[in-house]
């Protein structure tokens, strides 16, 4: 019987077992870029780009076409002295290869447009993951707060509750007024308000969470991680971080990638006016079947090679406006490089500031926390000696609770300055 309880018991249990996912930082980066929805888009983008290398290739290769002619003669006149008009039935097949020899390098434009393509589809991918890497780490680390939060808040709730069971045995021996024991009623109430809030946005921190890593609906995740860890920063000084951005920045490549597909649609535009030849082949089988007997039924093939030469120098003057408008764009490309540019600078130099920030800050949430729970372990003792008020107390209970939060606030900040700086850098 004690065998068949757990043997039920497991079965119960394994659902909720197979349910559960724990994960790391590196593990929930890594699921996110194998498994996130817009991750794949994208690859089928770069898959769309790679075909059409073979689509700019087909500009080159020959072309080969077929064609089944049928036709029937009634002369209804029965008269005649052209053959071609007698009572008949023909059947004609015929083959055709045509090869490109010039196109006035506009198959060439178009290959190295297409090429340009799937290297700017292969570079919107990495920014795409890129971004997709910052925010899952900006979620992870969301989740790491406001699970410190629950903890503290909890904790702090725990502490009034102590300091309500002092204050009530006072209230009975008249040591003091019930006033002191409603002034901890009334923050024991706002401290469980405060938990209740912690308690949504860590429910919220890990939706999100779970959405940036595509899980399956009811998987439950659980998170190993401290707001704590350090991590290596990227550079040591702003203009370090400014000269590795404008290399690695992906928006800078893809820029620089459109610029040259605008170059080599203004190439093909040009390619418009110049000459073009073909050349082609053809194979034709012919049969000619008379209804009457006395004429000789006709049955022949025969071959045809033509080189086809063309040129159109003036088309109304559209390809010169075109050309004109393709260089405008062009140039409006080049200048939104620059822009970017000085964007990018002007954002790696402010995060950098945050980093910095956000270590000033954590120096100063960490000395602001060490004097509050000294005070607080200070206050404690002389309440039990009678020698400090129960308000004290509670003036001191709610400025270690301050500093606990600000200290989970400044490690948090710390953290999501150290990815923003990353991301900016291109790292």
């Amino acid at each position: 019987m004690k065998k068949l309880l757990i043997v039920l018991c497991l079965s119960l249990c394994a659902p909720a077992w197979a349910g559960a996912l724990t994960l790391t930082l590196d593990q929930c980066v890594e699921r996110a870029l194998a498994d996130n929805p817009e991750i794949k888009a994208y690859e089928l983008a770069v898959l769309e780009a790679r075909e059409g290398i073979g689509v700019a290739r087909g500009a080159f290769l020959p072309t080969l076409s077929a064609s089944y002619d049928q036709s029937h003669i009634l002369n209804s006149s029965g008269v005649g002295i052209e053959t071609d008009y007698f009572d008949q039935r023909s059947d004609r097949f015929s083959a055709r290869i045509s090869q490109p020899l010039f196109s006035g390098f506009s198959g060439v434009a178009g290959l190295k447009k297409a090429r340009q393509d799937r290297r700017y589809r292969e570079r919107e991918l990495e920014f795409i993951k890129a971004q997709l890497v910052r925010e899952v780490r900006i979620s992870f680390y969301d989740v790491l707060q406001a699970r410190q939060l629950v903890k503290k808040r909890a904790k702090s709730i725990q502490r009034l509750e102590s300091q309500r069971s002092i204050a009530e045995a006072w209230v009975k021996q008249s040591l003091v007024p019930r006033i002191r024991l409603l002034e901890i009623e009334v923050e024991l109430s706002n401290a469980r308000q405060e938990l209740i809030s912690a308690e949504a946005t860590l429910a919220i921190a890990h939706a999100e969470l779970e959405e940036w890593l595509a899980l399956k609906r009811g998987t439950q995740l659980e998170i190993v991680g401290s707001l704590e860890a350090g991590e290596t920063d990227s550079c040591s000084d702003a203009e370090s971080c400014v000269d590795l951005a404008l290399d690695q920045r992906l928006e800078l490549a893809m820029i620089a990638l459109n610029i040259e597909m605008a170059r080599q649609d203004a190439a093909a535009i040009v390619a418009r006016n110049l000459p073009r030849a073909n050349l082609d082949a053809s194979w034709t089988d012919y049969r000619r079947d008379y209804d009457n007997a006395s004429l000789t039924d006709d049955e022949r093939d025969y071959y045809t090679v033509t080189l086809n030469l063309s040129v159109q120098p003036f088309q109304g003057s559209r390809n010169i406006y075109a050309w004109r408008q393709q260089r405008a764009a062009i140039q409006r490309l080049q200048q939104l490089l620059v822009r970017r540019e000085n964007a990018i600078a002007t954002e790696v130099r402010t995060h950098f500031e945050q980093l910095n920030e956000g270590y000033a800050r954590l120096a100063a949430a960490n000395d602001s926390l060490a004097q509050a729970e000294e005070a607080y372990r200070l206050t404690s003792r002389s309440v039990e000696l009678g020698v400090s008020s129960l308000r004290e107390l509670l003036d001191t209970e709610l400025l270690l609770t301050r500093a606990e939060i600000n200290q989970i606030a400044s490690y948090h900040a710390l953290q999501v300055a150290r990815v923003q700086l990353d991301f900016v850098s291109g790292n």
